[in-house]
């Protein structure tokens, strides 16, 4: 029997990248979650070893100096001649991170050149997005550029202007890397004046404009999460902003109004190829689909929308297996086919489980709303739900008299665990923190506490709702007063929705610039153990993380899916079918994929496994 559900709440963040955290904190300590995605330990917890048609070639094992182990230390992959780089993510401490640079010119034994490892300034982080292109056009470098992206770690204050942005390296000598400008990127904020240090950089691609002689690069702004900012980097020591007006809602329209659970639409990352005349961007715009731009010109007012795609009223790989219920979204990353034919898209979800949260009574009986867990609080899941009225306690930083069902607190003056320790104590089963009153008081958090009772978080439209507060808006949550009193009914459960997935589209790319195209989904693609219940919990992350697509051929494509490991697919215009798969024994664990070419030409394929290092494959199909 299929189960209808449409419209459901997400349990993703508006605010904040799903993939690396939930928001930043009011005051240090707060407890905002960082995001932690660790793979399994020992022989349980994870698929079975399998290799088809796919040969491991090499692999080495990174060195972390601080002396914490691998685990969740590598993110992401990229190679340029004889090396491979591989960025040192926050995990499993924020310590002595960068980029780690691997000699790979033996591709059976790659190792590590440790002198050569490019640190990033102390209370940051290097993630996803890392690149090298060849400069000769440039009358001020001659040579080869890596830029890799910056972060904060978590609860870390940033250090002045030593955080945020990113961070570009002369390689020429991959052995002896040279810092040609730290922490570039947007420097302006919601007041319009100018902060210490740019706003905290997610992702980032450059590209080198044939026809105006200028290598730019485009960056994700965690903190302008719906802009993407353009700098203009001919002059690498000296980077320009050309652009900080790129919002594709704002500007072209991409979000969707309906099924109304897509509201996360934020950048997250993007590809740039030359086709024609022009230069394309597909950007990843998380729930506003897969966008196709024209950067030819990137100055404000010049770029223009080629095509972007609109998910389905139902998720197609839940609908193959009868059950009917909204899409993700999470548009996380993709690329064109050689021929500007195809397009591959990965839609990231690192939870197999929704929550569906809506209210019970009062004059917004009926609406649905966004609840995000508590790390370590009691998980909202099979035999567990928050059901009942709601008793406001207000911000809970002071002990509360007695009560029972669930307590709706306000956000701020204390931590969230004082919060949940507070409502704990008086005899409430769950609660519900809801956004203060501030400027985003729409975004999520993930908050960091720990107890055995189910404790959750609303942003400010939904917390006043919660409240019986008639007329209340999107537009006007923000600035609106908590009432003293209040309360309704809810209903917070969860339902299985499956991993993150593969989507393929046709797609048509004008080689002249001011020429509109067209994107149209054809196929989709999961592992099978991503859409299986039995596989939720206890088998690591199995959910698809980014494409390669083969340079060489039309049809081939790799991607890397974490724990669910490498699997190799062809695609056309009769869909998309997995022709070989890769996971060793003891399990993996890959964040990024890249396709590679020895002196020779040989071809591999490059995957970043973010509990060990680098693996070097050859396809065998």
């Amino acid at each position: 029997m299929a189960i209808l559900t449409l419209g459901l709440a997400t349990a993703g963040s508006s605010g904040a990248h799903p993939d690396h955290g939930g928001g930043r904190e009011d005051f240090p300590g707060e407890g905002v979650a960082d995001g932690s995605y660790k793979q399994h330990d020992g022989d349980e917890g994870h698929l079975p070893a399998v290799s088809r048609n796919v040969t491991l070639v090499g692999k080495a094992a990174v060195t972390n100096p601080s002396g914490a182990g691998n685990t969740g230390r590598v993110a992401d992959v990229t190679a340029f001649g004889d090396y491979a780089y591989l960025t040192a993510f926050r995990e499993p401490t924020c310590e002595n991170t960068g980029v780690h640079v691997m000699d790979i010119s033996d591709p059976a034994h790659p190792t590590e050149v440790t002198s050569a490892f490019i640190p990033t300034s102390d209370g940051s982080y290097a993630g996803e997005g890392i690149q090298v292109e060849h400069i000769d056009d440039s009358p001020f470098f001659h040579g080869d550029l890596l830029i890799h992206q910056n972060e904060t770690c978590p609860g870390e204050t940033p250090p002045g202007a030593n955080s945020g942005g990113i961070s570009l390296w002369d390689v020429t000598d991959p052995r002896s890397p040279k810092p040609l400008a730290m922490h570039v990127g947007d420097f302006t904020n919601t007041a319009g004046g100018l902060d210490p240090a740019p706003n905290q950089t997610h992702s980032m691609r450059m590209w080198t404009n044939v026809f105006d002689k200028k290598t730019y690069v485009a960056l994700v702004d965690d903190e302008e999460a719906t802009d993407v900012d353009i700098l203009d980097i001919t002059d690498p020591r000296n980077p320009v902003l050309v652009n900080d007006g790129l919002d594709l809602g704002a500007v072209f329209g991409v979000d969707q109004a309906a099924p109304t659970n897509l509201t996360s639409v934020f950048s997250h990352d993007m590809m740039i190829t030359k086709v024609g005349r022009r230069y394309v961007m597909n950007m990843n715009y998380w729930d506003g689909g897969y966008v196709m731009l024209d950067v030819t010109d990137p100055r404000p007012g010049k770029v223009s929308l080629i095509a972007e795609s609109d998910y389905a009223a139902l998720d197609e790989e839940r609908s193959a297996r009868g059950h009917e219920i909204s899409p993700e979204g999470n548009a996380h990353q993709s690329e064109l086919s050689p021929n500007r034919k195809f397009l591959i898209g990965t839609d990231e979800d690192f939870s197999p489980f929704r929550i569906v949260a809506k209210i019970d009574s009062g004059p917004h009986a009926g609406t649905e709303y966004t609840a995000t867990p508590a790390t370590d609080s009691k998980q909202i899941g099979e035999g567990t739900t928050i059901s009942g009225a709601v008793t406001f306690v207000g911000d809970a930083c002071a002990p509360l008299p007695a009560g029972t069902g669930t307590a709706l607190v306000e956000r701020g003056t204390c931590t969230f665990q004082a919060k949940l320790d507070a409502i704990i104590a008086a005899g409430y089963t769950a609660g519900i923190v809801f956004q203060n009153h501030r400027d985003d008081c729409l975004s999520q958090v993930s908050m960091a506490a720990a107890g055995p009772i189910p404790f959750v978080f609303a942003n400010r439209f939904a917390g006043l709702r919660l409240l019986g507060v008639p007329g209340v808006t999107e537009a006007t949550a923000c600035t609106m007063t908590t009432p003293a009193t209040g309360g309704e009914s809810t209903t917070v459960k969860s339902v299985f929705d499956g991993w993150g997935y593969v989507r393929l589209f046709a797609t048509d790319v004008p080689t002249k610039p001011g020429k509109a195209g067209s994107i149209r989904q054809i196929d989709t693609y999961a592992v099978s153990e991503s859409q299986d219940p039995a596989y939720a919990g206890g088998f690591g992350d199995l959910s698809v993380h980014e494409v390669a697509m083969d340079p060489e051929n039309n049809n081939t494509a790799y991607l890397s899916y974490y724990a669910a490991g490498l699997r190799v697919v062809k695609y056309g215009k009769n869909g998309i079918q997995e022709v070989g798969a890769f996971i060793d024994e003891g399990g993996n664990n890959f964040w990024g994929v890249e396709v590679w070419k020895d002196e020779t030409g040989e071809q591999y394929v490059l995957a970043s496994d973010r509990d060990h290092g680098l693996y070097v494959f050859h396809i065998d199909c």
